[in-house]
């Protein structure tokens, strides 16, 4: 049981680490001389156009707040985009879009470098409402495993550590109850990455390790007795590889060339929600603002 808990983080692990127009005007109307006039009299009256009727107000643009609160509904129809149709991707993803340009965070990387001491308003642990992104959201079709909570933790910037909870599917079918409680295990996947500032709203990444923590076993604690997985460590390539591979200039740092796709852009951040759009052809991922993992 123990070896095949710990081939199962394996593979998990590594699947994980490569993670509104207004009516149209009234058409004038003529104003006509008395039917008494006589017919010499009836010349053509002047046109004249009737008093104009109001316009009606145009549609006030949605809110912030409105807007968030469309995408978490729809969201959570979906299972955080596990279970989108194209539809709701395109529903989502364009109020995600109209959203954007109202982000009230001017430079989202402020305080991500070592060496800036300003407040950082990324800071902090993000769970995820949405993805699109193919490398998570691949994993809900996954026949061993359910995926439980999703985060994005970075309080401890520039290390931003990506989080996933997976238990067994088979116990997912389980009704609540004693013998769900009995049998819940879970394991936590955790693949750290390293933020630098590419931009006023782009973040660069570097890969650094992915590790699996055993967290509940038959319904307890994992024992300490249970053997985690190994720490796996993603290989570094030096500066002059990477210069070659993204055709950098010798001086240049090759991890802030517009080449390098590993990186996100901030659609929008503010205290509780966060969109950000992930390197050349990645996906689109929302969360809002937790205090904490789920334990």
């Amino acid at each position: 049981m123990v070896l095949i808990w710990s081939a199962l983080c394996l593979l998990l692990a590594a699947h994980c680490a490569t993670a509104f127009l207004p009516p149209p005007p009234p058409p004038p109307s003529f104003l006509l001389r008395s039917e008494a006039s006589t017919p010499s009299d009836c010349e053509p009256a002047s046109p004249s156009l009737a008093s104009p009727s109001p316009a009606s107000p145009s549609p006030a643009s949605p809110s912030p707040a409105s807007l968030k609160l469309s995408i978490l509904s729809l969201c959570a129809t979906c299972d955080r985009g596990f279970g989108a149709s194209p539809a709701d991707r395109s529903k989502i993803e364009a109020l995600l879009e109209e959203l954007s340009p109202l982000s009230p965070t001017e430079e989202p990387t402020q305080g991500i470098a070592e060496e800036d001491e300003r407040p950082a308003p990324l800071r902090g642990c993000w769970r995820l409402v949405y993805t699109s992104a193919s490398d998570v959201s691949t994993l809900g079709a996954n026949p061993l495993v359910s995926v439980g909570g999703i985060y994005q933790d970075a309080r401890q910037l520039p290390v931003i550590t990506n989080v996933i909870d997976v238990q067994p599917r088979a116990l997912q079918s389980l009704p609540p109850g004693p013998v769900a409680s009995a049998l819940a295990s879970s394991l936590r996947l955790n693949v750290s990455t390293r933020a630098r500032p590419r931009g006023g709203a782009r973040a660069g990444l570097t890969f650094e390790a992915v590790a699996a923590e055993p967290r509940t076993l038959f319904g307890k604690p994992a024992p300490d007795w249970l053997p985690s997985p190994p720490r796996i460590k993603f290989p570094e390539v030096s500066m002059d590889l990477q210069r070659k591979i993204f055709g950098v200039a010798e001086g240049d740092d090759p991890r802030d060339s517009d080449k390098n796709p590993a990186f996100f852009d901030v659609m929008f951040l503010d205290t509780d929600f966060l969109a950000i759009k992930q390197g050349k052809g990645g996906g689109i991922f929302a969360a809002v603002k937790v205090d904490e993992l789920a334990e």
